[in-house]
């Protein structure tokens, strides 16, 4: 079992850990939305449960929440954004899809989508700007 923290500065393809098998589908993971694994009767909150094409093996990956920092202005290099806990699939690659939430300097929340690289918009007359997105995943 691999623990992987999601690092950003500025959707998920996962490769098998027991056979190599790369998915060719990218799978979307919520925190606020759980499943339970196949063949399993416990109930384990999952966030993601994904039988591999290759061994046919199941994978599975839990987002642990509470471990990381929200991206900000004053630190707009790398942050821990979340922790992956992953048994028999990991990531490899993320992708931003279009629902984030950002929380302007002067208080105010507004719901951004990031699925085509950025986001740039005018509000209240002050322009907001999120471009540069980059992920990787790195061991914790």
């Amino acid at each position: 079992m691999s623990k992987l923290m999601l690092v950003v500065s500025a959707e998920l393809k996962n490769i098998c850990e027991h056979c190599g098998e790369v998915s060719q589908n990218e799978a979307r993971v919520y925190i606020n939305v759980t499943e339970n694994s196949i063949g399993n009767r416990r109930n384990d909150n999952l966030n993601l449960s994904r039988k591999c094409q290759g061994c046919e093996r199941q994978g599975k990956i839990r987002l642990i929440p509470r471990h990381g920092a929200p991206l900000s202005q004053n630190h707009c290099t790398e942050v821990d954004l979340m922790l992956f806990n992953c048994d028999g699939l990991l990531s490899v690659e993320y992708s931003f899809n279009g629902e984030w939430l950002a929380i302007m300097t002067s208080g105010r929340e507004i719901h951004v989508d990031l699925a085509m690289g950025g986001y740039m918009d005018a509000i209240d007359g002050v322009e907001v700007s999120i471009s540069n997105l980059k992920a990787k995943f790195v061991s914790y």
